[in-house]
């Protein structure tokens, strides 16, 4: 297979408001990210000629964008998905571009996370979730209905078996709400979090608290991928990607004999070859973080600590500004907002573009970023980009 190492790029990322409740629709909030992307990237709506959104029945179809947006696109789409879709349709805008099927393609992600349809919450009909989720009536029906709960499982046999504690994950959560006191719009600007504070806070769903989880929020995402060919005539400095694996999936039946590895484990030896780098070549990362524990599995999948050393790599400040791997640096999806991980791609690359050079929220000399994805321990992807 023909590599595509350098020869596509993002040009373009764009945000809606960020709000806990937006008082309009996931349309309205879409076409504002849109618009914003392709002001960065000084692009006309008439030179998108892909639209593409993921979705859990929760947004606006892409058509519906194109059409308000005023593009015609030759191809749109739209999937269900969650947590590793970015890097999926990211692969897919490539695909395209690569056999002639499009040139520069809009990838967005829409919703009313917090006043509409709610992760953990309200908006869903549970027997709906029930017959939706592949063994669901198995396990729904005996309280564990929700990411939490089924998460808080995972963490509880990986922390026993790495000896990670509950500072561990409390490092994990300052280290980003520290982040989040540097970025304005983040949700929890002007309220830090101390290591005092998080061990006080009672559990929600054992080992989670409150601040273990990723935050609800009413927003919108927006990214424009082209060739490296059509970047430079882009306004914003492209950002190249290096090396994409855009979903892996581990069969639920493996983890009747394996309860131990991840989507991810398989997901990092292929993403390393095909961009060419080592772990020790990342200076900045956007690690998936719908929990606290999930960014401290990935670490050891992505060999930035082994099994055993992870707590120990948290905790000595890495994830930090001035860290060995500066990690969620507007926050994440702990501290600065949620839309399924498309937050954390804008960050990485305005952080790779050096789009906050002069402040402390630029990560001094950073070339290489690595950004992960991950749909639950089954399903992954990730990108390594570069400037």
């Amino acid at each position: 297979m023909a590599t595509i190492k350098d020869r596509y790029a993002i040009v373009g990322v764009g945000e809606s408001e960020r709000s806990k409740n937006s008082g309009t629709t996931p349309l309205h909030l879409a076409l504002d990210a849109a618009r914003a992307a392709l002001k960065d990237a000084g692009l006309e709506a008439r030179e998108i000629d892909g639209v593409m959104s993921y979705s859990e029945n929760d947004s606006c179809t892409s058509h519906q964008l194109a059409t308000y947006l005023g593009a015609r696109p030759k191809y749109v789409k739209d999937i269900m998905g969650g947590g590793s879709s970015t890097e999926m349709l990211i692969a897919d805008a490539i695909g395209l571009i690569e056999t002639g099927q499009v040139n520069t393609v809009l990838i967005y992600r829409a919703m009313n996370g917090r006043s509409g349809v709610r992760m953990g919450g309200g908006g869903w009909d549970v027997n709906m979730l029930q017959g939706a989720m592949d063994g669901g009536s198995f396990f729904i029906p005996y309280g564990a209905g929700g990411p939490g709960q089924w998460f808080g499982l995972f963490a509880t046999r990986h922390m026993q078996q790495a000896g990670l504690t509950q500072e561990h994950l409390g490092h994990v959560c300052v280290s980003f709400y520290e982040h989040a006191q540097r970025n304005p719009k983040a949700f929890f600007y002007g309220k830090p979090l101390s290591m005092e504070e998080y061990l006080k806070t009672p559990h929600l769903s054992y080992p989670f608290t409150k601040h273990d989880f990723c935050l609800e929020s009413d927003e919108a995402n927006a990214i424009i991928v082209t060739s490296a060919e059509k970047a430079k005539d882009c306004k914003s400095k492209p950002v190249y990607i290096m090396g994409i694996e855009a979903r892996r999936t581990v069969s639920h039946a493996h983890y009747w004999t394996n309860l131990d590895e991840v989507a991810s484990d398989f997901v990092a030896p292929s993403l390393y070859k095909k961009a060419g780098v080592t772990p020790q070549d990342i200076q900045v990362a956007s690690i998936y973080d719908c929990f606290s524990w999930v960014v401290l599995r990935q670490l050891e999948a992505y060999g930035f600590a082994t099994r055993g050393e992870v707590g120990d790599f948290v905790a000595s400040g890495n994830l930090k500004m001035g860290g060995k791997l500066p990690t969620n640096t507007a926050g994440g999806m702990l501290s600065e907002g949620y839309t399924h991980g498309m937050n954390n791609v804008l960050e990485i690359v305005r952080q790779i573009r050096h789009d906050y050079k002069g402040t402390a929220r630029q990560v001094e000399n950073c070339e290489i970023g690595i950004c992960t994805g991950w749909a639950g321990p089954d399903i992954a992807g990730a990108m390594i980009l570069r400037n």
